[in-house]
């Protein structure tokens, strides 16, 4: 159940929610997240917000439950104010429209605001039309790469098996 708008609500956001993302635990290992996190807390610090939490997480944005970003949306929905949600990019936060409509009734009721670093946008609960249709089509373009990615990864399967190569370990006895 989400809160009904108060003001409590309404102003000038104050407090921040960081979310950084990395899809598996083999790019847990390189410098995506520093990188993220660098420039979410640096513009954090610009905006005079006061970071509440930090949500830095290895889950696919397109694939399973999104355990770890329905923790996020539950944390600020037990807040008492409004909240930004600080992201380096959309497609850092979502790569298809099954997180649309969670997001967009919290901002539509002013429970958070929604920055997106990269593309330059902030959504809020008065956003214009073009702000809306800007950000899907980011999540658009987002879910775009990865249908894209399975088409290549399934040619690439269709092509070595037509070769007669195994893709995976031999099974035991096998070279």
């Amino acid at each position: 159940m989400y809160h009904k708008m108060s003001k409590e609500f309404g102003g000038k956001c104050q407090h921040a929610v960081i979310f950084a993302r990395v899809s598996s635990a083999r790019q847990e290992k390189g410098a995506s997240i520093d990188a993220q996190l660098e420039t979410v807390y640096n513009y954090c610090k610009e905006k005079n917000f006061e970071v509440i939490k930090e949500f830095t997480i290895t889950e696919s944005s397109s694939r399973g439950d999104r355990k770890q970003y329905k923790e996020m949306l539950e944390f600020i929905k037990g807040c008492r104010h409004k909240v930004a949600i600080v992201v380096n990019c959309v497609d850092r936060l979502q790569r298809s429209y099954k997180d649309t409509p969670a997001l967009d009734e919290m901002r539509k009721q002013g429970l958070i605001e929604v920055h997106f670093l990269k593309e330059n946008l902030i959504l809020r609960h008065n956003s214009s039309g073009s702000e809306i249709l800007f950000w899907n089509l980011h999540v658009l373009m987002a879910n775009s790469y990865i249908l894209a990615l399975s088409d290549n990864v399934l040619r690439s399967l269709r092509y070595n098996r037509s070769m007669g190569k195994w893709m995976n370990r031999p099974p035991v006895g096998y070279m």
